[in-house]
């Protein structure tokens, strides 16, 4: 979000963009299952017009029909059902948020806990030190768009880089993830190690890249046995919070104070945005509210 100084008169001074951090917590109406109830990977992963905004260099038109023996849209009965949902913003830095996030209310008495996000270290930690009791899933979506990178890559043409894409995709939604570190380690290997100054689309720096991510989050792609168990595997729910959060915050034409009043900001956003009374019971009880009710001090005290 963009802030500036506050308390220097009209206009934006030192206005700057500062990091902001948001996390979404979902109770959802689960069913567990005693096979995988959506082993085919999703018909939108393998749909490239469907993918153009998600996967950098994807063609704008295709006319390639989508497998026939893939999921068709109407078979979702798998997917956890959102009953409720509570958000939460913050600029503090992820050290802080951590503790902020495990105050989320009643979140650890539930019989299943997932805790989903992208498979970056600093995700990985809040989990393990905040949330070690949740179980820790990479959002199917991060390792789909490392796989097509590193099928462009290996391969020059389009028709064999979606070819390679999609097998790979489908091997790991379906818990085959070694198998895909197997074949990018030979093509790695075949390639040769980036030098330290490699540019980020070096083909040899892409397949490390790619490889490193899968290797540290191969534990946290356990996929069929999260549609098992009714747990989600993407953080399309998540995704979808932030841009509402940003709609209303972040823009080239907002700035907000720096400091505490920059911050209320992110909470109020998140208190409209969560399916709760928090902003009701702030706007009842805040100072000064026509619809805060007076004790009988303030009563005597407005009548002196």
């Amino acid at each position: 979000m963009q802030t500036r100084t506050a308390d220097e008169g009209p206009g934006m001074h030192q206005a700057h963009w500062r990091e902001t951090t948001t996390a979404g917590f979902f109770r959802m109406k689960t069913t567990s299952h005693d096979e995988d109830p959506h082993s085919e990977l999703p018909r939108c992963f393998a749909d490239r017009r469907q993918m153009q905004g998600l996967l950098s260099g994807t063609a704008e038109t295709s006319t390639e029909s989508v497998p026939s023996e893939l999921s068709t849209d109407a078979e979702v009965k798998w997917r956890p059902e959102v009953l409720f949902r509570t958000c939460l913003a913050s600029r503090e830095s992820s050290e802080r948020f951590g503790p902020m996030m495990a105050d989320a209310r009643e979140f650890f008495s539930a019989p299943r806990r997932s805790f989903l996000g992208d498979g970056l270290s600093y995700n990985r930690s809040i989990q393990k030190k905040h949330f070690p009791t949740f179980t820790p899933i990479v959002d199917f979506v991060h390792p789909v768009e490392r796989l097509h990178a590193a099928a462009r890559a290996i391969h020059e043409d389009d028709q064999s880089v979606w070819a390679q894409y999609v097998t790979w995709a489908t091997e790991v939604w379906q818990g085959r993830v070694v198998k895909v570190i197997d074949e990018l380690t030979r093509h790695s290997q075949s390639l040769g190690l980036p030098p330290k100054d490699a540019e980020e689309a070096d083909p040899r720096r892409v397949l490390a890249e790619t490889l490193t991510y899968l290797r540290n989050n191969q534990s946290r792609m356990d996929y069929p046995r999260y549609r098992r168990e009714g747990m989600p595997v993407t953080s399309a729910l998540i995704e979808s919070l932030v841009k509402e959060m940003n709609y209303r915050v972040k823009g080239t034409e907002k700035f907000w104070n720096d400091g505490p009043s920059g911050e209320a900001i992110l909470q109020i956003r998140a208190a409209l945005l969560s399916h709760d009374d928090r902003l009701l019971i702030h706007i009842r009880e805040r100072p000064g509210s026509p619809y805060a009710r007076k004790s009988r001090k303030n009563m005597l005290d407005t009548a002196a």
